[in-house]
């Protein structure tokens, strides 16, 4: 128990806060709580998850906005939030991260910007587009959007359990490497700016080709090209 409560005091002194809203909010409210958050605490990026679960269902004739002309559905209102929410976030000059769901897709087919539940505004507004990608048996994030320089592309990610976290490279490919080092002692390095005999320690350079790896690691990193194929045309990220 005191292990227990020492992680929850480093875990309480982190930089974090945390909206009270649950199920169905309006806007207007989360925008509200953004506002202050932004303004007493200096958050500088806000997570909001997600689109779909956060608007009112109670859209059927309920609601009605003079600025747009009469009813409007559940589409028309996922619009006017995300227009809402990209000026707070120009305004405010923070990072606005906001998770939307798919439409219901063949769970074999790629994801792609068609694929965001609603209209197109979702990804029309955004300025950078992630995508999960789950193929049955890989998870990778594509990166199908980028405004600032447009560099696209795929990295995978692997589930340690140890730490209960999804990482880029596996654990296993991880080791992997650390036993290619430790068994590959080199005979010599560049030590010191000339070509000498380096001391033994972990931080010698050490300098390995690529076929020396695979040949001690035994097999290739979960990571390979295979993985990418099967979710599209993005290539991996370099």
């Amino acid at each position: 128990m005191e292990i227990l409560n020492g992680v929850a005091d480093r875990f309480e002194a982190l930089p974090l806060y945390f909206l009270k809203f649950h199920g169905t909010t309006e806007v207007e409210n989360v925008l509200d709580a953004m506002d202050y958050a932004t303004y007493v605490h200096d958050v500088e990026h806000i997570i909001l998850d997600n689109l779909q679960f956060m608007l009112t269902r109670d859209y059927k004739g309920a609601q009605k906005n003079a600025s747009y002309g009469g009813y409007y559905d559940k589409f028309d209102m996922q619009d006017i939030a995300l227009e809402k929410l990209r000026k707070f976030a120009t305004d405010r000059n923070v990072h606005l991260t906001i998770v939307v769901h798919p439409r219901k897709e063949d769970d074999q087919a790629p994801l792609g910007l068609s694929s965001f539940y609603g209209s197109a505004k979702a990804t029309q507004e955004a300025d950078i587009v992630l995508i999960l990608q789950y193929n049955g048996k890989d998870k990778v994030i594509q990166v199908k959007k980028n405004r600032f320089d447009g560099t696209l592309g795929s990295t995978p990610l692997f589930y340690d359990h140890a730490s209960g976290r999804y990482e880029e490279v596996s654990s296993k490919a991880v080791e992997g490497k650390k036993y290619a080092i430790n068994a590959v002692q080199p005979k010599n390095a560049m030590y010191g700016g000339s070509k000498k005999e380096a001391p033994v320690s972990s931080s010698a350079p050490v300098m390995l080709a690529a076929s020396d790896i695979n040949d001690i690691v035994g097999e290739k990193d979960e990571g390979s090209n295979a993985i990418f194929e099967s979710f599209g045309e993005a290539p991996p990220l370099t």
